[in-house]
């Protein structure tokens, strides 16, 4: 039961157990799913890798190098983005593989030709950022945008115009999430749905932390850079919302 809503996991070839998982939950509240193979960063050659991300925008608009673990994550992201161009999909839900699925996921499914109409939507934030704007959709849930877009891109609705949109960048520099907050780059809305139906699986440790031998993303390189970025950030959030509502 999707509705005619596509459904999508990522996930590595590797991480048989998150896959076992996610299939648990998703069949036990009878939605059907596609998997979209993860990319394991540490199997990517430097060509590839340049072919994807600029390291000269990355040092020119963000703190700190990505690491493989956050390239191939970005990666399995925009592959599922290009599976939905390459097969003309107007709106799907694309989730990550280490989260816990809640009572009222099932229920997004009713939402959809309302949710269908904003470019990407967030189904999680494991910070409870405040919301800028808030719209009543149902009695059980509410549209919100942000000054501050929450981190994670654990899972979220997504349009075919949303799909475009982030495709439109011909290589990323920054995290994939973190890239969801510059949205206004690429005339990008970004939206949650509370009460929010996914969260995330803190038993699960990270494959990102796992690919980069223990930690998520590298440091900051230096304290100028660090400074320019935040203050960038700062500007972006002091003059623009997440979208409108």
């Amino acid at each position: 039961m999707n509705n005619n809503c596509p459904v999508y996991v990522i996930n590595l070839d590797s991480a048989l157990e998150r896959m076992q998982k996610m299939d648990k939950q998703l069949k036990a509240i009878n939605v059907n799913y596609s998997r979209i193979q993860a990319v394991k960063g540490t199997d990517l050659t430097p060509e590839e890798i340049a072919s994807e991300y600029s390291s000269d925008l990355n040092k020119k608009y963000f703190r700190a190098d990505l690491s493989v673990g956050e390239i191939g994550c970005y990666i399995s992201h925009k592959n599922a983005w290009r599976k939905m161009v390459e097969e003309n999909i107007e709106y799907a839900v694309i989730l990550e593989d280490d989260l816990t699925i809640e009572p009222n996921f099932v229920d997004i499914f009713q939402l959809a030709d309302t949710l269908k109409k904003y470019d990407l939507i967030k189904l999680s934030d494991n910070r409870a950022h405040k919301p800028t704007q808030t719209l009543t959709l149902t009695d059980d849930f509410e549209l919100i945008n942000f000054n501050k877009i929450p981190n994670c891109a654990t899972g979220y609705t997504i349009t075919l115009a949303g799909a475009k949109k982030l495709l439109a960048r011909t290589k990323f520099y920054r995290p994939v999430d973190i890239d969801m907050q510059f949205c206004t780059e690429l005339n990008l809305s970004v939206y949650g749905l509370r009460p929010y139906s996914i969260s995330e699986n803190l038993e699960l440790p990270s494959d990102i932390v796992a690919l980069n031998g223990g930690y998520h993303g590298k440091k900051t390189t230096s304290f100028i850079r660090n400074i320019k970025y935040r203050a960038h950030l700062w500007w972006l959030r002091k003059n623009y919302i997440s979208g409108k509502l």
